[in-house]
């Protein structure tokens, strides 16, 4: 009894200690604002494929301070941007507007950094956080909770510290994203959000915000008094011949820059169709990307830029473009072409494209409106319609036949020995008999969760990194506790030796020590585990399966044991090896299928979408994000550049564009 009370003390103050440190407002603030700051840097690099200050293009931006009562100059550049955005009064409120590849994110991610750098102690942590995955019909500060929970990692309690301490500034990225049309209207989305975020107060004052869009649907918003008040705004410039003459001198090859005289001269001399072709920093990007790949066993260039040069108008240069950005890409990011084709890549890639058109237009499923912008692995069965859902309850329901088996032999042999004596039931009979509810409740909870897959339409995701133990310290407390574990499982099995008489093996009480020890030091690590730095929208499906296997392989095996030890005490038979035995693997088969999951739904898309979309869809996600093709946002995938996803929504067929001829 003391010792009970001891550890229960002991736990009641780690619990407590814990609860402090989650709740400390200026620790909690750091945590935040490290973990922003690396996605974000992290984030930059990959849009402008390279690092460093010279990186982007200093794109002017006007500036209309309209709805702020803050001075502000006419014209700045991106360097100016986060000074800008200091002088404003409290509530700070920008809009970020321009064309369709005028750098709005890029900028938005620039204001980020530079707000995180030097940040005073009480200042917000800007969070970026996609406009398409908001919904208006949730409070704002729950919202603002679960996308610190999801993206970076935050236990609940903390996040909703954080945002009722008004240490969160909203960055909304991409509200032109979130309806379809270029006038949204007072009941549009994107209307409804802002009235959201308007209702959302810091205090007796609204919140201050940063937001991005282009410049048509924020004009439209404006027009309808559907924007927030006090907003100043930033409208990004179009890139002047001399602004993108000095980014291709920049990025191109410094030892051969002949190559692209023809196009500088056409950016620079009056009316050529290329100044206002690639007037954009994405236009710029493309045409980079495109111009500068190279054969990846002679080094030489495969195409020559002067072929921008002979195109009569606009929309053929951005076909021609986007016509060859993804095998450009691939062969940058895959010279050996281990990896899918770029006919393969440009396939998969359009059905998720179309996938997210149909659902700019189509109404909340089940209950949920679906973006037209991220790619969540985790939620992305809707794209094969009810089928997953519907082909996991089987694989459950296949999982759990060796379960359903063992049962039904089990209470067979026990209704088969049961004997009446004198009108009495045998004591041992009864308690074989009353053995008998607990794994049938345990059958019945999993066989009830598998034919009302129907209901559980959005099961809750496990946001807990996969990844180790970083710290060397968390790293010896978990150790320590999974020796303790060990231990104290493999003693209580000892202490249960007497009760077979010798028969049982001596490999058990040590098989159930590890398990159990096994399977609590992961449960435990879990807590450590989740203070990660990094964001992987894969991490949802990866810890949920290794969840699974774990459970399977150590706590489900370890009550089959014990399970499976009593059994054989009460049936005559039954043996104890042969009870051990049908224990792990009925506690085995429980574990992998005790729940529906997520896993179980995108093992359903997998099978639903065959010939459609590649096997390995993780992987394959994660390849067109590391060859530029794709964006990370929190735990979602984006494509580069809306204008990229439209054209290959329109285009799931790749098109056979004549590539031009390679330099001599």
């Amino acid at each position: 009894m003391l010792a009970l009370i001891g550890i229960a003390v002991a736990g009641l103050s780690w619990w407590q200690a814990q609860r402090l440190a989650d709740t400390d407002v200026q620790a909690a603030t750091i945590l935040l604002a490290g973990r922003v700051l690396a996605a974000e840097k992290a984030q930059r690099a990959q849009l402008l494929g390279r690092k460093g200050k010279d990186a982007v293009i200093d794109v002017g931006f006007s500036t209309d301070p309209t709805g702020s009562s803050a001075p502000a100059p006419p014209t700045g550049t991106l360097a100016e941007v986060a000074d800008y955005f200091r002088s404003l009064p409290a509530p700070r409120r920008l809009a970020i507007t321009g064309v369709a590849g005028a750098g709005k994110t890029v900028l938005a991610i620039e204001l980020i950094l530079e707000l995180l750098h030097n940040r005073p102690p009480d200042d917000p942590v800007p969070v970026r956080i996609s406009a398409a995955s908001l919904d208006a019909d949730v409070p704002t500060a729950k919202m603002l909770s679960r996308h610190l929970i999801t993206t970076y990692g935050l236990k609940p309690v903390t996040a909703q510290l954080l945002v009722a301490a008004e240490r969160i500034l909203p960055v909304v990225d991409g509200l032109d994203e979130m309806d379809e049309s270029d006038e949204p209207g007072y009941g549009s989305r994107a209307a409804r959000v802002l009235r959201a975020l308007e209702d959302y107060e810091h205090g007796l004052n609204r919140c201050s915000l940063v937001m991005t869009c282009r410049s048509v649907q924020y004009d439209a918003l404006v027009a309808d008094r559907a924007t927030p008040h006090g907003v100043a705004r930033v409208n990004l410039d179009e890139v002047t011949g001399d602004k993108a003459w000095q980014f291709i001198q920049a990025i191109t090859d410094q030892e051969d820059p002949d190559r692209w005289l023809p196009v500088l001269d056409a950016l620079t001399s009056g009316g050529h169709v290329l100044a206002a072709a690639l007037n954009t920093p994405w236009r710029l990007t493309l045409a980079a990307s495109v111009y500068e790949e190279r054969d990846p066993h002679t080094g030489r260039y495969v195409r020559s830029p002067a072929a921008l040069t002979e195109f009569a108008d606009e929309s053929s240069v951005r076909e021609h473009l986007f016509s060859l950005f993804i095998p450009a890409r691939l062969a940058a990011a895959d010279p050996a072409g281990k990896g899918p084709t770029a006919e393969q890549t440009h396939a998969w890639l359009a059905v998720l494209a179309g996938y997210l058109r149909t659902n700019a237009s189509r109404p909340p499923f089940h209950g949920r409106m679906l973006s037209s912008t991220d790619l969540v692995p985790h939620q992305l069965w809707p794209l094969a319609g009810d089928r997953p859902r519907f082909i996991g309850a089987l694989v459950i329901l296949a999982l759990a036949l060796p379960m359903v088996a063992l049962y039904a032999g089990v209470v067979v042999l026990t209704f088969s020995q049961m004997k009446i004596l004198n009108g009495r039931i045998p004591a041992r009979d009864v308690a074989a008999f009353l053995l008998l509810w607990l794994p049938g409740v345990a059958t019945l909870g999993v066989l009830t969760d598998a034919v009302n897959a129907r209901k559980k339409v959005w099961p809750k995701a496990d946001v807990v990194s996969s990844g180790r133990v970083r710290n060397t310290r968390d790293r010896m407390s978990t150790a320590v506790s999974g020796v303790l574990l060990v231990a104290a499982g493999t003693l209580l099995a000892v202490v249960l030796i007497p009760e077979f008489g010798g028969e049982l093996p001596p490999w058990a009480p040590v098989v159930f020590g590890l398990l159990l020890g096994i399977g609590m030091t992961h449960e435990r690590s879990k807590h450590f585990r989740s203070r990660r730095d990094d964001t992987d929208p894969k991490a949802v499906i990866r810890n949920e399966v290794i969840s699974i296997l774990m459970v399977a392989l150590t706590h489900g095996p370890a009550f089959g044991l014990m399970l499976g030890a009593m059994f054989s005490l009460q049936l005559e038979g039954l043996s104890l090896t042969a009870g051990l035995t049908a224990g792990a693997l009925y506690g085995s088969a429980l574990g992998a299928s005790m729940s529906l999951r997520l896993s179980h739904h995108y093992l359903g898309l997998l099978l639903s979408t065959r010939g459609r979309l590649p096997w390995r869809l993780g992987r394959f996600l994660d390849r067109c994000y590391g060859a530029g093709l794709l964006r990370i946002s929190g735990t979602a995938y984006q494509f580069r550049h809306r204008d990229l996803q439209d054209y290959v929504a329109a285009h799931p067929v790749p098109s056979l564009h004549e590539r031009s001829p390679a330099l001599p």
